[in-house]
């Protein structure tokens, strides 16, 4: 419980950025992805007739890793679809904690890559002036609707490079200024999430 509540922590200050990068949709994505995560392996544990297991913080930490791989402007009802996948099919069809084959919060994301492709390589600009004063029209879709984006929208720098041949800034990519997954931008956070952990003897900093 403690390296998991380590790990949780550390990854507060991406998402603290992911919000403020995004604004409001970022935010609704992942708490969307965290509370549906948590509340499907409450309700397995149940229909199991065992007892809950969110009390170890694994199943919450699955939630904001899968809430952070995503765009920002996900469709809510594609985000609460891909969490119960990854927790149902990715952790407890394995065994739950200790016992998983892959990434839980990755095999969500793959799921919706492949049942949502277009959504999920839509890209929203970083910082944009009402990110905080308005929810996209696509965050609030109606279940199984086609969602409408409204908000300016921008390639990743992969894109760019590959069909383009821009090169971004080296600041940019460093403080995450640029479009992208809702924690994949702010590299700094990450890494000095990372080594947080490590200099918490919570991870072997030579795997990362």
């Amino acid at each position: 419980d403690v390296i998991m509540r380590n790990v949780f922590v550390a990854l507060l200050p991406v998402c603290a950025f992911s919000i403020y990068a995004f604004g409001i949709a970022a935010a609704l994505v992942l708490a969307t992805a965290t509370l549906t995560c948590v509340v499907t392996e409450h309700v397995i544990c149940r229909l199991n007739n065992n007892p809950t297991t969110i009390g170890d913080w694994s199943v919450a930490i699955t939630g904001l890793l899968y809430g952070l791989t995503l765009p920002p402007d996900l469709p809510l009802w594609m985000v609460a679809i891909g969490a119960i996948f990854a927790v149902a099919v990715g952790k407890a069809l394995f065994g739950g904690l200790g016992c998983n084959a892959f990434n839980p919060a990755l095999v969500g994301r793959a799921f919706l890559q492949a049942a949502f492709p277009q959504a999920m390589t839509h890209w929203s600009l970083p910082f944009a002036d009402d990110r905080f004063t308005s929810i996209p029209s696509s965050v609030a879709a109606f279940p199984f609707a086609e969602p409408v984006y409204d908000a300016v929208t921008a390639a990743t720098l992969l894109a760019q490079m590959k069909f383009e041949s821009i090169q971004a800034e080296n600041p940019d990519l460093l403080w995450g200024f640029t479009a992208g997954s809702t924690g994949e931008t702010g590299f700094v956070l990450i890494f000095l999430g990372g080594a947080y952990l490590a200099a918490r003897n919570m991870l072997n900093w030579r795997i990362p």
